[in-house]
């Protein structure tokens, strides 16, 4: 197979991983270009990946006329129109991070962009790619399961990632970003509607932010955690960034990440905010129910309230039931009066980016399907909008009380 020609615009924590990609797979990505607007990344991409070109303006990049066979979009989502279409317009394929835009009416846009231009969009959906749900999938399709009737799946978000990302970080606000469903969620939307097989014809949904915000905070706590005197709050900044979430630093720091510099960079920063006085206002609780195309259900909630990090799963067939919890790396499948099959997941191999390998056989899937093999996962724009249109139409039903919503491709 033939090595692709690769360009990352945004070297952010997601550019970071395609661009890490190339370079330790050159073989199978050679980095042509990184397109970056900030100083202190643009210095980093100098000296990491040094035989790529840099470029500060994406349309410096594009009045140059270099050659390449796809391009990965990691700005922010409401970016994510003008560079998309744009690209496209150059002539461009896209590896596109989710979700595809921050509200309905870009991603139409987007996807009638694709067709206008005639360009392939792979969707960041980076689940279908684990290892754990990939075997889901090859379950469901072998029959051991009989039909699928329902599916139950939930995302603990944690509580220190909902601080870090949902509260003072870049998805606080559903206006500059994107409700949580969508920003956060829109992989799961994706991964019921692969594992069901069938379009979603229906959601109703239920949801609020019940606890980041003032009416919880602490008597007498500071408007910064590093002024505040209330030392027994889990979610004080400076305990998160230095012990459950120091890889988060990177969101207000470029330096190395020792202590000294994490507290010196985080103070009086947005991630420094008491998360009870935030600009936040997206859920902090949503529980969402679907109706598939012949009648079959799902549900899914997402939650900040966990301690850990972590996905699980229930599907019920008429032969068998399937539980499993994506970051333990095992399924259980449990037949109807036969013995339980227990499979451990392998996720050894994946040695780049994170999601429990989904990262890094997304790429290892997208190099293939450059080179006309069929890989498992990967699926175009037509198909990963389903996933946004649930998003937005459980949002909708979300703010009307929970009316139930069709979904209108």
């Amino acid at each position: 197979m033939q090595t692709k020609k690769l360009v990352v615009l945004g070297l952010g924590a997601r550019g970071k991983i395609y661009a890490t990609y190339a370079k330790t797979y050159p073989e199978k990505f050679d980095l042509v270009a990184i397109i970056e607007n900030d100083p202190d990344r643009i210095e980093i991409a100098k000296n990491t990946y040094p035989t790529a070109q840099v470029f500060s303006d994406y349309k410096d990049f594009l009045k140059a006329g270099i050659s390449a066979d796809i391009v990965a979009v990691a700005t922010q989502d409401k970016d994510h129109k003008e560079h998309s279409i744009a690209f496209m317009e150059k002539g461009y394929d896209l590896l596109l991070e989710k979700p595809i835009a921050n509200n309905k009416q870009d991603c139409i846009d987007i996807y009638n962009a694709s067709k206008k231009y005639g360009r392939k969009v792979i969707i960041c959906h980076v689940l279908r790619y684990t290892p754990f749900y990939s075997t889901v999938k090859r379950v469901i399709d072998s029959g051991k399961l009989g039909e699928v009737i329902t599916i139950h799946a939930s995302e603990n978000v944690g509580y220190y990632h909902q601080a870090h990302s949902f509260v003072r970080g870049p998805w606080q606000n559903s206006k500059e970003s994107s409700p949580m469903i969508l920003a956060k969620c829109c992989h799961d939307m994706d991964i019921i509607r692969y594992l069901m097989g069938e379009e979603c014809k229906k959601v109703s949904s239920f949801g609020d932010l019940f606890y980041f915000n003032s009416e919880h905070a602490p008597k007498n706590s500071a408007e910064y955690c590093s002024d505040c005197k209330v030392e027994d709050c889990v979610f004080k900044a400076q305990k998160i960034y230095l012990e459950q979430g120091r890889d988060f630093s990177s969101y207000f720091t470029t330096k190395e990440l020792t202590d000294e510099n994490v507290l010196q960079d985080l103070k009086h920063t947005q991630y420094d905010k008491c998360v009870y006085k935030s600009n936040n206002d997206v859920v902090d609780h949503q529980v969402t129910i679907m109706q598939f195309e012949k009648g079959k259900t799902a549900t899914h909630t997402m939650t900040a309230f966990s301690k850990e990090i972590y996905r699980d799963l229930k599907i019920h067939g008429t032969k068998a039931e399937l539980v499993g919890v994506i970051e333990e790396n095992w399924i259980e499948i449990r037949p109807y009066g036969k013995e339980v099959e227990r499979i451990e997941i392998d996720v050894s191999k994946a040695n780049v980016g994170g999601h429990m390998g989904g990262d890094f056989y997304m790429m290892d899937g997208i190099y293939k399907d450059l080179n006309g093999e069929k890989a498992d996962g990967v699926t175009y724009l037509d198909v990963s909008i389903e996933s946004h249109l649930m998003s937005f139409g459980a949002e909708e039903s979300r703010l009307d009380g929970g009316r139930p919503v069709d979904i209108k491709k």
